[in-house]
């Protein structure tokens, strides 16, 4: 729901500003889905590499990687209201988007925490699968999750709170360029 409502959101916000073309919406949906993309790939290549056999499923992971759109949504929310529509740049931008951020990356920190590492100190029920692991293990998924919960989350937010409406493609901006052009040669004529 948060990943449609960013798509949405970020459209309207190029349209409130006068910079939409029909590209925004198609180009705002392919970066979110990518950036959902690469952050799955990149945790179960992780869990692959530190030999984590967990048993989330892959909608588990999506979701997780969802609730980022939350915090994307509301950076550009309150800084395009306390900035005047001047997008997320601002002393108000950066200081929605550390708090955002921060909030998402301790949420993932503490959530996956369970997944990534195992108690090792309590007894496990029979027929469960968590079993204890070395200490130099359990560092190395330690400093995976906390590269993946605030290195990573990091960069992915940043990009999706970027505003790329005022982006355009080569065509568009050829089209405008030549509209303005013949406009200029109108007035000039007359």
């Amino acid at each position: 729901m948060a990943f449609v409502t960013y798509i949405l959101l970020s459209t309207l916000l190029a349209g409130l500003r006068g910079q939409f073309h029909p590209e925004v919406m198609g180009l705002t949906a392919t970066t979110a889905f990518v950036v959902v993309l690469l952050e799955i790939l990149g945790l179960k290549f992780g869990t692959y590499v530190l030999s984590i056999s967990n048993d989330s499923q892959l909608l588990d992971l999506v979701a997780y990687s969802g609730y980022k759109f939350v915090g994307v949504i509301v950076t550009l929310v309150v800084s395009e209201t306390l900035n005047r529509g001047a997008g997320t740049g601002g002393w108000a931008g950066w200081t929605v988007f550390t708090y955002t951020f921060m909030a998402n990356a301790l949420f993932l920190l503490r959530s996956l925490k369970y997944v990534l590492l195992p108690d090792s100190s309590s007894a496990t029920p029979a027929g469960s699968s968590m079993h204890t692991i070395a200490r130099s293990q359990r560092n190395r998924r330690t400093q995976f999750l906390f590269i993946y919960s605030y290195v990573v989350q990091f960069f992915f937010m940043w990009i999706l709170s970027r505003q790329d409406g005022g982006r355009r493609s080569p065509a568009v901006a050829q089209a405008q360029v030549a509209g303005a052009a013949a406009a200029a040669a109108r007035v000039v004529g007359s």
